[in-house]
C-alpha cells in the first residue's frame, strides 16, 4: 500500500505536544496548576496520542518510504508507538486526576529506549541530519526520564518543571526542524521523481 510519509505527521505531533508541555510546565512552575488546567491539557494530550497512534500504524503496516527502510521503520516506528502510548496514558492521567507517579515509571522506561535511539542515530548516521535527530531523541529521552523526579520530589517540583520545560523546548525545536525539513524534502523527492 503506497501512502504519504507518516513521519511528518508524527514529528508535527511531537512538536505540538512538546510546545504544549512547555506551556503546561511553565504554568506549574509559576504556581498556576489546577484541576481545570490538567483537564485542558489532558484532552489535548489524549487527542495527540490518538493521532500519533494512526501514524504508528501506518509506519508498521504500509510501504511508507517506497523503498526498503527497515532501519527507519525500527527507529521511528518503535518511538512513534511509544510516543502514542505515553500521550494517551498522560491524557487519561490528567483527565481522570490520577497520581502522576503511575505515569512516571513507564515514561522513564520508554525514555531509555529513546536514549538508545539517539545512540543509534549517531552510530549508524541515520537520517539526513543525524545531529538534529540525535537531539530530538536525546531530549525526548531526558524528558521521559525527568518525569520520575518531577513526580516524586514534590519539594523540588518547581525546579523540575523549569528544567522539564527547557528540555521539552529543545525537543520541540528539534522535532519541528526535522519535521519541516522532511515535509519539504519528501515533496521535492516526489515532484523530482527520485
Amino acid at each position: 500500500v503506497a501512502t504519504y510519509n507518516p513521519l511528518v505527521l508524527v514529528l508535527a505531533l511531537v512538536s505540538a505536544a512538546g510546545a504544549s508541555g512547555v506551556v503546561y510546565l511553565l504554568k506549574v512552575a509559576r504556581g498556576q496548576d489546577s484541576r481545570e488546567l490538567k483537564r485542558e491539557f489532558g484532552l489535548l494530550f489524549l487527542a495527540v496520542g490518538v493521532f500519533a497512534l494512526g501514524g504508528f500504524i501506518q509506519l508498521l503496516w504500509t510501504d511508507w518510504a517506497g523503498f526498503p527502510a527497515d532501519q527507519f521503520t525500527e527507529l521511528f516506528g518503535v518511538t512513534s508507538g511509544l510516543f502514542a502510548f505515553i500521550m494517551i496514558v498522560a491524557g487519561l492521567n490528567f483527565l481522570l486526576g490520577l497520581d502522576l507517579r503511575a505515569l512516571a515509571w513507564p515514561a522513564a522506561l520508554m525514555g531509555l529506549f529513546l536514549l538508545q535511539g539517539a545512540r543509534a542515530v549517531l552510530d549508524f548516521d541515520l537520517t539526513r541530519n543525524p545531529f538534529m535527530t540525535f537531539l530530538l531523541w536525546l531530549s525526548a529521552g531526558l524528558a521521559s526520564l525527568g518525569l520520575l523526579p518531577y513526580a516524586y520530589l514534590q519539594a523540588q517540583r518547581k525546579l523540575f518543571a523549569y528544567l522539564g520545560a527547557a528540555v521539552l523546548a529543545l525537543m520541540t525545536l528539534a522535532a519541528f526542524v526535522t519535521g519541516i525539513n522532511a515535509f519539504y524534502g519528501h515533496i521535492a523527492r516526489i515532484v523530482g521523481g527520485s
